[in-house]
């Protein structure tokens, strides 16, 4: 008898402690949050791309990027240029990263492309987008092009003056010029970029060219570009950074 009331007494125990193991995983099954859903964010698309012969053995490249989400910018949007030669080689693979504002569409240029070979084909591909939401709205025409001058001779230049028409203090934008010529074909690009450019300034500023251009020019197209999703970029005011954006 005494055997078998211990016997009992033995697998109490057993199915008390098997309980309690179990009633633990099912609280920490019951606490423990479920993996947020993965958002779906539309790819940057490539709207055009264009190879500018500058002189011998001497290229511009232009791509035309755009951003069809309109909640999501791409903070950093990385990509690589394979360079092709006549002969259908690939001569190199350049790399680089540029931003874009939710719903924007925007130029990259890429200048002095030189190898001792003519070049066939630029292949441009997005490798990896860090998307971000930003915390506030961000308008694009944070810029305004005025005064534009064209002087068209041995030696184009394209001058005007750039309105930071923001609230923000920026280290850096760049300045992206397009020339069409006859049915919107892309004549020639260049680019500069203006340092420390505050709030409600202007500034003056200047590209050229080595050559007249192959065609009429038509019309000038003049972008400014900044950064606003590096924080870097802003320039402190009263010692305090502001953070724009959240990550995804």
């Amino acid at each position: 008898m005494k055997r078998i009331l211990k016997q009992i007494f033995i697998a109490a125990i057993f199915f008390t402690i098997i309980s309690s193991i179990s009633y633990l995983f099912y609280i920490k099954d019951s606490i423990e949050p479920t993996p947020a859903p993965l958002v779906s964010i539309p790819s940057l698309e490539i709207i055009s791309q264009n190879i500018l012969k500058v002189a011998d053995l001497d290229y511009d490249f232009l791509v035309k990027i755009k951003n069809p989400n309109l909640d999501f910018g791409a903070g950093n949007a990385s990509y690589e240029v394979s360079i092709f030669s006549r002969d259908n080689n690939l001569i190199n693979i350049l790399s680089g990263s540029i931003s874009l504002l939710p719903g924007q569409t925007r130029y990259e240029i890429i200048s002095s492309i030189k190898y001792n070979q003519e070049i066939s084909d630029i292949v441009f591909k997005i490798t990896d987008v860090n998307w971000q939401k930003l915390k506030e709205y961000i308008p694009q025409s944070l810029f305004l092009v005025k005064n534009q001058e064209l002087a068209l001779d041995q030696s184009p230049r394209l001058r005007a003056t750039l309105s930071n028409n923001s609230n923000f203090d920026f280290d850096r934008a760049d300045v992206y010029a397009v020339l069409f010529g006859e049915n919107d074909k892309v004549l020639a690009v260049n680019k500069t970029d203006i340092r420390t450019f505050l709030s409600g300034t202007d500034r003056f500023f200047e590209v050229r060219w080595l050559k007249p251009f192959e065609g009429e020019v038509r019309r000038v197209e003049i972008n400014a570009y900044t950064d606003m999703f590096k924080n870097e970029n802003f320039i402190k005011q009263h010692g305090i950074q502001e953070n724009f954006q959240r990550f995804y």
